[in-house]
């Protein structure tokens, strides 16, 4: 029956060796944690940084500032966890690490690996075995253990990179909030959820309020700042259409007011976003939506006379507003767009109306207007749609007035522009009268010496005829007070027509009576016989005097017959 034998073991070498593999240990689990420390706290202070810079750029909103926060926050201490991992995870046990330590030291040629195991577990061989041998082999591992560093398995580069970059961070970090050192803590408590003002050197305190425009409208951006600063200042308006196309625009301080930048988009053809950025003040992003302005596509007029001229309605369209006095006049206008309301403004006239709109279609509006008899020169049409939308700058439609001419008036008789009368004659006048739309009234107008016009309507059951040829018998005996001897009487006719909106009057020429006494009237009227008998005489002479000639005119172009 063979024997065992309990392997002595020399402690000291072993002891030298498991030191040597323990602090090959701890070598690796400390750079590996210092690596990822080292990217836990470059990462972390990268973030912190960049929330503060973007809260600097743009001045977030408090829950931006939170979740940023509490996201580097969780980040945090995810990485931390991380890095504490390290501990456990690359944590080796001793013939672990002999076998790393043998793949990179060919020397040891199983050795190392074989002294850790039989030191550690105590074994117990045969009577026969080779004892000297195992102890000479842990010996050797011993010896060659001192020549090879056990730290050459370690890796340090990954460390010393991260460490390198932890430290390009700090360097940039630093210098970025030295940089920033007046606004640096402010905004390191904005990020902890402190409501304050970030201090600038600019402010920007008034933004465009624009919020809507028409399609192929220039539309004017202001801003209003506050600056510490009195040179011009680098100013941008960013603009971002709708449809993709990106515009970056300067914004020209105003000459008067230093405090204003602003420009003017042109002809706008879309709905956009804009922000702007004045200095170290930065607004946020701001939309302007675009829409199409209502439109007149279609404008006319119907024309209604008035009764007395006896016209039918006409159509008329633009170019063609030529209206007459009096008349009622619709206008009617169809939109591109549905409308609420409507307004049109008339030029020369104080007035305006309201544009009445269809129940039936929105598009359509029609308002009603009587034709003054002056002064209107023309309208504009201003419209507002369903997205209250207002039409751009209104056209302006020329009207023009028809002229109503006065009526034509004249005395026929008596034809001499004075005539003598006596105080209780019945004077005969012989008028004239005509208009194209009939004449209303005529009235005998008078005034006696030098006292007031009085009026005596002549013309009664005729008012309306277009044509009028009529006397009046004056009964100057009648008149009150009485005439006397030496008066003398300035008279005329007055006519008018049937225009409402304002009646045309004419006059005659402005005759005259001049009272005397029976034996002076008939003086004057034999007078006027015996001129007239002269005229008689003259009027024969001059004939026989006409017939002589002719008589010898005729023999002189007559030849003379031979017999």
């Amino acid at each position: 029956m063979s024997g065992k034998t309990t392997l002595t073991i020399p402690l000291s070498a072993v002891k030298a060796l498991r030191k040597k593999l323990a602090r090959a240990r701890f070598s690796i689990i400390a750079i590996e944690f210092a690596r990822r420390f080292a990217i836990t706290l470059s990462v972390s202070i990268s973030l912190l940084i960049s929330l503060l810079f973007i809260d600097l750029m743009t001045d977030l909103g408090a829950n931006a500032r939170s979740f940023g926060l509490f996201s580097i926050i969780t980040f945090s201490v995810i990485s931390a966890l991380w890095s504490l991992s390290s501990l456990v995870t690359k944590w080796k046990n001793d013939e672990s690490l002999a076998l790393d330590i043998e793949r990179r030291n060919k020397t040891f040629d199983s050795r190392l690996i074989s002294s850790i195991q039989f030191a550690k577990r105590r074994v117990t061989f045969p009577d026969y075995a080779p004892m000297s041998m195992i102890q000479s082999m842990i010996s050797e591992t011993k010896e060659v253990s001192r020549k090879f560093n056990y730290l050459e398995i370690v890796n340090p580069k990954a460390m010393i990179r991260a460490s390198l970059t932890l430290f390009l961070v700090i360097i940039i970090s630093g210098a970025w909030a030295i940089n920033e050192k007046d606004s640096f803590m402010v905004l390191l408590k904005r990020a902890i959820g402190k409501q304050i003002e970030i201090p600038r050197d600019t402010v920007i305190v008034n933004l465009p309020e624009i919020k809507r425009v028409g399609i192929g409208d220039n539309v004017t951006l202001s801003y209003k700042i506050k600056s510490k600063k009195t040179t011009e200042l680098n100013a941008k308006l960013k603009v971002n259409f709708d449809s993709g196309r990106k515009n970056l625009i300067n914004l020209e301080r105003s000459e008067s007011d230093e405090t204003i930048y602003s420009t003017i988009i042109e002809d706008v053809p879309e709905s956009f976003t804009f922000n702007a950025q004045i200095d170290d003040a930065k607004t946020a992003s701001l939309k302007i939506i675009a829409i199409e302005r209502p439109s007149i596509i279609k404008i006319s007029a119907t024309q209604n006379y008035p009764k007395f001229t006896k016209q039918d309605p006409t159509k008329h369209v633009p170019g063609d507003f030529t209206f007459f006095p009096g008349s009622e006049v619709t206008i009617n206008i169809e939109s591109s767009k549905e409308l609420t309301t409507g307004n049109l403004k008339f030029l020369g006239i104080e007035n305006q109306l309201p544009l009445n709109i269809s129940n039936d279609d929105k598009k359509k509006g029609e308002a009603l207007i009587k034709i003054p008899s002056k002064n209107l020169s023309g309208f504009s049409v201003s419209l507002t749609d369903t997205e209250e939308m207002n039409s751009r700058n209104a056209a302006i439609y020329k009207i023009s007035l028809l002229t109503d001419l006065p009526p034509e008036i004249r005395i026929t008789y008596p034809k001499r522009s004075e005539e003598l009368v006596t105080r209780k004659a019945r004077f005969l006048i012989e008028y004239e009268a005509s208009d194209r739309f009939g004449v209303n009234s005529i009235n005998l107008k008078y005034r006696r010496n030098e006292n007031e016009v009085i009026t005596i309507p002549v013309l009664v059951d005729e008012s309306g005829k277009n044509q009028i040829k009529d006397n009046y018998e004056w009964d100057l005996g009648s008149l009150n007070p009485s005439l006397s001897e030496g008066d003398q009487i300035s008279y005329w006719l007055e006519a008018s027509d049937q225009n409402i909106a304002g009646s045309n009057i004419s006059t005659t020429e402005i005759l005259t009576l001049k009272v005397v006494t029976p034996d002076e009237k008939r003086a004057d009227l034999l007078g006027r016989t015996s001129d007239a008998l002269g005229s008689v005489d003259e009027a024969t002479n001059d004939q026989e005097t006409l017939n002589k000639d002719l008589e010898s005119i005729i023999r002189k172009n007559t030849p003379i017959k031979k017999n």
